[in-house]
């Protein structure tokens, strides 16, 4: 047998959904992040002063590699 074949497994039920398995994720990643004061990025979620529209400041991002990345992402599910 070969290190390069796939082994294939048994899966009784159908496989979640790619996105929404990054979704619940990266939800889950940016809640950790936003409870822990003490982490790097927990500065870069801001939250909106605003009472009828609750949620988080968007970061400004000229850049698509920044409009992609993990923060803003985040923070755009979050809001």
């Amino acid at each position: 047998m070969s290190c390069f074949e796939l082994h294939t497994v048994e899966y009784g039920g159908a496989l979640p959904n790619l996105r929404d398995l990054y979704t619940v994720r990266c939800k889950t990643k940016a809640n950790k992040i936003i409870a822990d004061p003490s982490h790097p990025s927990h500065g870069l979620f801001i939250k909106k002063l605003s009472k009828r529209k609750p949620g988080y400041v968007s970061i400004a991002a000229k850049t698509n590699r920044l409009k992609d990345s993990f923060y803003s992402q985040a923070i755009r599910m979050l809001s």
